[in-house]
């Protein structure tokens, strides 16, 4: 089931490739985009022609569709267009990677696109195809993605950050979330070892096997309120109140950008802003405070006050160390 759904998807996206941009491949170039054999490209070509109807033309070697048979059925305004477009770049700005499955979701998506936007998009998408591949996470990723449809539970290997061991977890993928910050992404959802719902970050996850045994995600399960108190992807601990000091010389750039919903900004009369919001005390949270150095000050709670304050130290200690060499 899982090859046939693989050949579906990849005989799609060769129609939506030869309708977009015909006659500049050929069966080669398509074998070596999609990772399969010659052979394998010409019986999806035979599948499209024969089983489908679609009517393929060729010039030499290459392929292309009559645009006449075939008008895309949306449109999109130019704000609604421009947001896909962004959509696109953000999403390779995060990968850093070439991922076929952003190729393939756009590229279909620029078939409703405005010219000049359809063009941007191609662009880009050239771009990441030169990108390095990670195939084992695509692998992973494919595989997560069938059993959080399907509500199949699954078993992974997975070593955490704190382990140098590979420890065996069934866990029920509740929800796959992007994280920004480390260019990566994780899997909620219940894991039966720990008895509770934990993130899992998917490039940690070594091996997998989709088990035959379902499960449902409880209708309680929200991930928008699940990472509501959240300053990213990780979820510990309750929710509290974090008071920051920003300096005037960036208040502005505070100012400028919704951090958190729960975020209260109050400009001070020297020019320096108080940016209070009620939320976990994470890794993440930390690592961005230290990331505006001695332009920010943590004014509450104490503990994470003296955190950063003792981080500033070492750091320090790390960089006098560094002239004595």
């Amino acid at each position: 089931m899982y090859e046939q759904l693989q050949k579906m998807e990849r005989i799609i996206h060769i129609w939506i490739l030869l309708y977009n941009r015909p006659f500049r491949y050929n069966a080669r170039e398509l074998a070596t985009r999609f990772d399969v054999n010659v052979k394998t490209i010409y019986r999806d070509m035979d599948t499209l022609d024969v089983g489908l109807r679609v009517p393929l033309q060729k010039e030499g070697t290459r392929w292309g569709i009559d645009k006449s048979h075939y008008l895309p059925p949306l449109q999109f305004s130019i704000p609604e267009a421009l947001t896909i477009f962004l959509a696109a770049r953000l999403m390779l700005q995060y990968s850093h990677r070439y991922d076929p499955y952003i190729d393939a979701a756009f590229t279909r998506l620029g078939t409703v696109m405005p010219e000049p936007l359809r063009q941007q998009i191609q662009k880009t998408l050239d771009w990441m195809e030169k990108l390095p591949r990670d195939n084992h996470y695509l692998e992973v990723l494919a595989k997560l993605s069938s059993a959080w449809v399907s509500r199949n539970k699954v078993n992974i290997s997975y070593q955490s950050f704190a382990s140098d061991k590979v420890v065996s977890r069934i866990i029920e993928p509740y929800f796959i979330e992007p994280a920004a910050a480390g260019h990566a992404s994780y899997v909620i959802g219940y894991c039966h070892r720990a008895g509770e719902i934990r993130s899992f970050k998917i490039e940690r996850i070594t091996d997998m096997d989709i088990l035959e045994e379902k499960y449902e995600i409880p209708s309680s399960f929200d991930a928008n309120s699940y990472f509501g108190s959240a300053w990213g992807v990780i979820v510990e601990g309750e929710a509290r109140v974090v008071k920051l000091k920003f300096n005037k010389n960036i208040a502005r750039i505070i100012e400028e950008t919704l951090w958190h919903p729960s975020q209260v900004l109050e400009r001070q009369k020297d020019g320096s802003l108080i940016a209070t919001f009620k939320i976990m005390d994470t890794i993440e949270l930390s690592s961005w405070i230290l990331g505006w150095g001695e332009r920010v000050e943590v004014l509450e709670p104490q503990d994470l006050r003296d955190f950063i304050a003792q981080t500033a130290k070492d750091m320090l200690v790390l960089y006098q160390n560094d002239k004595k060499r």
